[in-house]
């Protein structure tokens, strides 16, 4: 089973386990608006309990690397990176910048993924230069 998520907007959250056929078996889009912080492992737990998964149950990560907002992106490839670490999984970036629906990237994900064996850090791709104040 893998996990997607999908943190390049920065108004909500995009989850959703699927299995090795590609098939989704449960989706979630948390409202979330400069939040994703406090709700994105909170809500990792969270499908994975409604579909009585373990983390353990993961055999791989799929994360949308960009573009989007900076914090955002930086939180959810944080974490993607770290369940995939932790759990010695594969993981794999798919960029958006075509702006698709989650469906195709998570189909492009599963294809990408089953050439992986084992884990190899991704990294954000923001589209542009992060809009920092002084």
């Amino acid at each position: 089973m893998y996990i997607f998520v999908n943190t390049s907007n920065h108004k909500h959250i995009f989850l959703a386990l699927i299995n090795k056929k590609g098939e989704v078996l449960i989706s979630k889009k948390i409202k979330a608006e400069y939040q994703q912080s406090e709700k994105l492992l909170y809500n990792i737990e969270k499908i994975l309990l409604e579909s009585k998964k373990k983390l353990s149950d993961l055999s791989g990560v799929i994360c949308i690397t960009g573009p989007g907002g900076f914090t955002s992106l930086r939180i959810g490839i944080t974490t993607a990176n770290t369940i995939a670490w932790a759990l010695n999984i594969p993981i794999v970036g798919i960029g958006n910048k075509e702006d698709k629906d989650n469906l195709t990237l998570m189909q492009k994900g599963v294809k990408l993924i089953k050439t992986k064996s084992k884990f190899k850090q991704v990294l954000p791709q923001y589209g542009r230069e992060p809009n920092i104040s002084i």
